[in-house]
């Protein structure tokens, strides 16, 4: 196959919008202004040629007057200003041409009517005939002279239109190519920089705002997976180490080590490192955002279920009189309220309350103990991940400081909200609240599945 057969065709449409702007600009502009020329000129011709048809017809009512008033009475053809009258009784009528000699011209079979290109008047009585011949040289010359001005104007209208187009369209589009260039230079490591924002409030402008709020987002983001990153780091090593550590102790001097005790420092070490790599999938899972079962679950009766679980102490006191039905998948809110209901026996002095409510579009789970309570400025941080308030930093107390942001992901995967407020009533003590929309009538809820149930785990 020829090389020149596979070059792919040239673009005939720029690719650029400034380029398909000015084309379509200049390609609107040739197609009007020629269209309004065209129709122009077609009218200014039938006047240019109804305007000449007069004048000879003018020219001959003058020569038949003048012949009438001369009172001619013969069969000659006379020539007056170039008009020739003749008899009009004669079908044919001699006409002197001043080159070739006499010749006849048949008469008009009636008074008025205009041939091609000669005009005929009768006299009152119908003697006399005149032929005017009709000039159209000066409309000829006059139409020639107003389509070369017409087709100038128009290339210059196109072209000046073409150009301000462009210079308009670059201006407009400069905004976006400071953008772009912008754009293009930011990468991961230098996310806190931003887009330059046009003076002008235009569209281009609140796509720089959003753009660079988008930008914010997404800092925030890889921040908080850096940050990520290394806390797991740094909870992953320090059971790690410790597991270790036991380990070459023990077979530095394998006579001398209990190795029943050995395994079981390294089993209690392996079930710590389980359960922290249990929590990371569990909130992996959760950023994915993926959508709860919408099965509906009766609160109340989970918060029960957790209150009646054995070995958990101090025992909560709860106030859940009637159901409270919530849409949402039951283990995960089962989670949820284990990992509350765990956050208050581990800071509780003597007691935990838990109270469920149901209002008319949300069901409010409080959680509340008599411990040292969270302070009014570690409300919202006592939600991040691996933070650990200054009374609960070691791990056997502080547990792996996942718990509460795990609870409030699940929270807000399910369309509700976690938060720490201050005790209500008695002063001390931490006090959590969490807000779930109320499902919906049974009756009015979606039709059952066999696998569907009210309260389950």
């Amino acid at each position: 196959m020829p090389t020149s057969a596979r070059r792919p065709a040239r673009r005939v449409v720029p690719a650029t919008v400034r380029g398909r702007m000015t084309l379509a600009v200049a390609a609107v502009l040739a197609v009007a202004l020629t269209a309004g020329a065209a129709v122009l000129l077609t009218t200014v011709r039938g006047d240019l040629w109804q305007s000449a048809r007069n004048s000879s017809q003018r020219q001959a009512d003058l020569a038949v007057a003048l012949m009438e008033r001369a009172g001619r009475d013969d069969s000659r053809a006379y020539s007056i200003d170039g008009v020739e009258v003749s008899d009009a009784r004669l079908d044919l009528v001699p006409v002197p041409d001043a080159t070739s000699g006499p010749s006849l011209e048949r008469r008009s079979p009636a008074p008025g009517i205009s041939g091609g290109s000669k005009e005929y008047a009768f006299s009152a009585d119908g003697r006399y005939r005149a032929q005017s011949p009709v000039d159209f040289t000066a409309a000829e010359d006059t139409l020639r002279g107003m389509l070369i001005l017409l087709a100038t104007g128009v290339l210059l209208i196109v072209l000046l239109g073409a150009l301000l187009t462009w210079v308009t369209v670059g201006r407009a589009l400069a905004p976006v190519e400071a953008v772009r260039r912008e754009a293009a230079e930011i990468t991961a490591n230098d996310l806190h920089r931003r887009l330059p924002v046009p003076p002008v409030r235009d569209e281009i402008s609140r796509l720089a705002t959003t753009l660079n709020t988008t930008l914010d987002r997404l800092d925030r983001a890889v921040t908080r997976l850096r940050t990520f990153t290394g806390d797991v780091s740094h909870e992953l090593r320090g059971p790690l180490t410790t597991l270790r550590t036991r380990l070459e102790l023990a077979l530095a001097r394998p006579e001398s080590a209990h190795w029943p005790e050995v395994a079981a420092e390294a089993l209690e070490d392996t079930g710590h490192l389980q359960a922290l790599v249990s929590d990371l999938l569990l909130l992996a899972r959760l950023d994915a955002h993926h959508t709860p079962h919408h099965r509906q679950v009766d609160l109340a009766s989970l918060v029960r279920d957790q209150a009646r679980r054995p070995g958990a102490t101090p025992a909560p006191g709860v106030d859940a009189p009637g159901p409270a039905p919530v849409r949402g998948d039951a283990a995960q809110l089962t989670r949820l309220l284990a990992n509350l209901l765990t956050n208050a026996r581990r800071h509780a002095a003597t007691t935990v309350r838990v109270r469920v409510a149901v209002g008319d579009r949300d069901v409010v789970l409080e959680v509340a103990d008599d411990g040292p309570g969270i302070p009014a400025g570690d409300r919202e941080r006592v939600f991040d991940r691996f933070t650990r308030l200054d009374d609960a930093r070691t791990r056997q107390d502080g547990g792996t400081g996942l718990g509460l942001a795990i609870a409030r992901s699940i929270a807000t995967a399910h369309g509700g909200t976690l938060t720490a407020q201050a005790p209500a009533g008695v002063p001390g003590g931490a006090r959590l609240v969490l807000r779930l929309p109320k499902a919906p009538p049974r009756s009015a809820d979606r039709p059952r599945g066999p696998g569907d149930d009210t309260a389950t785990r």
